[in-house]
C-alpha cells in the first residue's frame, strides 16, 4: 500500500474538524468539472471548503459519498461509508478476535487518486474519554496499518479486568478470547450462580429505603453483592416488576436502577441480534434488563448513558441438564457493545414471561 495513506490517515481527523459549509455558487468552476468528469449521475447534498480543497458531499448509485478536490479541480480522493455486514469477513474477523472492549465507530471504503483503494476502520474503546484508533485494510480485508493499541495487550488487560480474581491469562486463553463485535457470536461457557457475601451498610439500606420505601416493596429486598466493589437490592415493586438497585460499596452512593423486562417488552433490536447470531441452536434469553443510572452518578464528570444487560442460556449436548451463558451487554440504541465474563449470579437466571 503506498505512501500516500500516510497523508489521509493524517488528514481526514483534521479535514472534518475545519470544515465550512459552503453553496455551489462558492465553488470555482474548475471543481464542479472535475466531479463531473469523475462521477456521472450524481446528486450533490452539500459542498464544504477546507484549507486548500473542497469537499462534496454526494450520492452516487444510490450511495452515499464524499469527494475531495484542490482548488485547481484535481481530484484527490473520496470516501463511502460502508455497513459492518458489507465489509470483507476476514476484516470484520480481525476486529472480533483482537479489540474486545472495543466498538466500531464507523468505517469508510476510500478511494485515490492513484487508483489505490482501502477500508478505514475507526475503532474506539467502550467507555468515556477514550480517543479513537485506525486501521487500514486493503480490499480483500488485510490489515495493511493501524496505530491501535497491540492487540495482545488489549486482550490481556480485557480479561484482568472481567475476571480481577483469577490468574494471568495464558497464551491459549489469550488466543481464544474474543470481543463479538460484528461477527459470529462468542463460544457459551459453562457456568454456576456465584453466591458472595454482602456489604450493605447502614447507609447503604438508608439509601434504598429513600428510593424504595416499604410502601412500594412488596417482595424483598434481597441485598448480594456484586463484583468489583457494588452491591445490589434485588425486589419486586407495587406494580409486580422485578427491580435492582445498584450501590458502590465505597462510597455507599445509590449507582442505577435495573428494571427487568417481561418477555412481550424485549427490546426488538436487541431480540434480533441474538437470533442472527444463535440461528439453527436452541436458546433462552434469561434475563433482559434495562439500566438507567442515578442522576447524581458520574463518571469522569459525565453522566453514563443507559444500557441494556442481557443473559442468553443454552443446553449444550454431553452436559446432562448444566446450562452454558453468554451474557451481554447493549447500548440504548439496542446494538451490541461489549460481552461479559464475570461470574453469573443466581438472580441471573430465570425469564420472566
Amino acid at each position: 500500500m503506498k505512501k500516500v495513506i500516510l497523508f489521509c490517515l493524517l488528514a481526514l481527523p483534521l479535514l472534518s474538524m475545519a470544515q465550512t459549509k459552503i453553496k455551489e455558487t462558492q465553488v470555482p468552476k474548475s471543481v464542479l468539472i472535475a466531479l463531473d468528469k469523475k462521477y456521472d449521475s450524481y446528486k450533490v447534498k452539500t459542498w464544504y471548503q477546507f484549507p486548500g480543497q473542497y469537499c462534496a458531499e454526494f450520492t452516487y448509485d444510490g450511495q452515499s459519498g464524499r469527494a475531495y478536490f484542490t482548488h485547481n479541480g484535481d481530484w484527490q480522493y473520496s470516501t463511502f461509508p460502508c455497513r459492518v455486514e458489507d465489509c470483507p469477513t476476514a476484516m470484520n474477523r480481525y476486529f472480533i478476535d483482537n479489540y474486545p472492549g472495543y466498538r466500531i465507530r464507523t468505517i469508510d471504503y476510500v478511494e485515490q487518486m492513484d487508483g489505490d483503494v482501502y477500508y478505514r476502520m475507526m475503532i474506539v474503546k467502550t467507555g468515556v474519554g477514550f480517543s479513537d484508533n485506525e486501521l487500514i485494510f486493503d480490499p480483500r480485508g488485510r490489515l495493511q496499518k493501524s496505530n491501535a493499541p497491540d492487540p495482545d495487550a488489549v486482550k490481556r488487560e480485557f480479561y484482568t479486568r472481567n475476571n480481577p480474581d483469577e490468574e494471568e491469562i495464558d497464551d491459549e486463553q489469550l488466543a481464544n478470547l474474543k470481543s463479538n463485535k460484528g461477527g459470529k457470536r462468542p463460544s457459551p461457557v459453562e457456568d454456576v450462580p456465584e453466591e458472595l457475601g454482602v456489604d450493605t451498610t447502614s447507609a447503604i439500606i438508608a439509601g434504598f429505603n429513600k428510593i424504595c420505601p416499604p410502601s412500594k416493596v412488596t417482595e424483598g429486598p434481597e441485598w448480594l453483592n456484586r463484583a468489583p466493589g457494588q452491591v445490589v437490592a434485588y425486589y419486586i415493586n407495587r406494580q409486580g416488576v422485578e427491580m435492582e438497585e445498584v450501590f458502590d460499596v465505597e462510597s455507599q452512593a445509590h449507582v442505577m436502577s435495573g428494571k427487568v423486562l417481561d418477555k412481550k417488552h424485549y427490546t426488538a433490536a436487541i431480540v434480533k441480534y441474538i437470533a442472527e447470531k444463535f440461528k439453527g441452536e436452541q436458546y433462552k434469553i434469561e434475563r433482559m434488563i434495562v439500566y438507567t443510572y442515578d442522576t447524581k452518578w458520574r463518571i469522569d464528570g459525565k453522566k453514563p448513558k443507559p444500557y441494556t444487560y442481557v443473559v442468553v442460556s443454552q443446553k449444550v449436548k454431553g452436559l446432562g441438564n448444566k446450562l452454558k451463558y453468554t451474557r451481554m451487554e447493549f447500548d440504548a440504541s439496542g446494538s451490541f457493545t461489549n460481552l461479559l465474563t464475570q461470574p453469573i449470579d443466581k438472580n441471573d437466571i430465570g425469564a420472566k414471561d
